[in-house]
């Protein structure tokens, strides 16, 4: 069955530029039909069902925001869902430019012209910042709260170690003190984390620990490793959540360009319809 249904993706997935590719072919060669052979009228409400496709499409669009905050799995995948926005967005790039006829009338039109290519380049930063994460951030629901729980109890790790430190012997107390408690104590940067891919973190854990590990004695090496362990813990979640921050920080952007370019998009409307 799991296999029937990533072949059934698969199959979606690939199809999804075939799709592209013809709704673009056929609208150009309506609007290019519309521009050199049909009446002015007949023209008009060409470029009039364009932009009446790519308001409906915009809209449409919006509801991958509630998608997102549903964790119901009935409502497909949220990849399924970021594919179909984005292949969507792109098509809705050529209906507007082919109902303005590839020109900007007036003021507002250059204002809705601006929210629209700021939400489409938003859009694209999203999707480049969505092919750098994990695929474990595609979910995000359930396990973007949970990791806003643990981070809520970022001082449960130095307090941790000192624990372990407490038990060990009071050579190895000095030696933590001085070397150890400085990387759980330290506050963390979030921005050094998305410079780095998961390998990196790993690659610096074991670099740091690697280096004390001949500084301790045989029989403290076990506590030593309990700390990295830990260390590696909240490493881990650390990495995770920049990412998770990341993505509020684009949306944060993208979702009020967006809202703006929908109400520039409904007065738009109203305008057309009142005049």
């Amino acid at each position: 069955m799991k296999r029937i249904t990533q072949s059934k993706k698969q199959s979606l997935d690939a199809k999804w530029p075939t799709i592209l590719a013809v709704c673009l072919t056929v609208s150009l060669a309506a609007h290019m039909s519309a521009k050199y052979w049909a009446s002015e009228t007949v023209a008009e409400w060409i470029r009039i069902t364009f932009g009446a496709m790519a308001a409906a499409i915009m809209l449409f669009l919006t509801l991958y925001s509630v998608r997102r905050m549903v964790l119901s799995r009935k409502l497909g995948s949220m990849e399924g869902w970021r594919r179909t926005h984005l292949y969507l967005g792109i098509l809705c790039v050529a209906l507007i430019l082919m109902h303005t006829n590839f020109k900007v009338y007036g003021q507002f039109g250059v204002i809705m012209v601006a929210l629209f290519f700021l939400v489409i380049f938003s859009g694209l930063l999203g999707e480049l910042m969505y092919r750098t994460v994990p695929m474990w951030l595609s979910k995000q629901g359930s396990d973007a709260l949970e990791l806003d729980a643990k981070r809520k109890q970022a001082s449960y790790y130095l307090m941790a170690a000192d624990e372990i430190a407490e038990r060990a012997s009071e050579e190895f107390q000095i030696f933590y003190s001085a070397k150890i408690r400085v990387l759980f104590a330290n506050e963390v940067s979030h921005m050094g984390y998305l410079m780095m891919t998961e390998e990196d973190v790993h690659l610096r854990r074991k670099r740091l620990f690697g280096a004390m590990a001949s500084e301790v004695s045989v029989q403290e090496k076990l506590t030593l490793k309990s700390m990295e362990n830990l260390f590696k813990e909240r490493d881990t979640i650390e990495f995770k959540y920049s990412r998770l921050l990341a993505m509020r920080w684009w949306f944060t952007a993208h979702a009020p360009a967006t809202a703006a370019l929908i109400t520039a998009l409904a007065l738009h409307i109203w305008s057309v319809i009142y005049y």
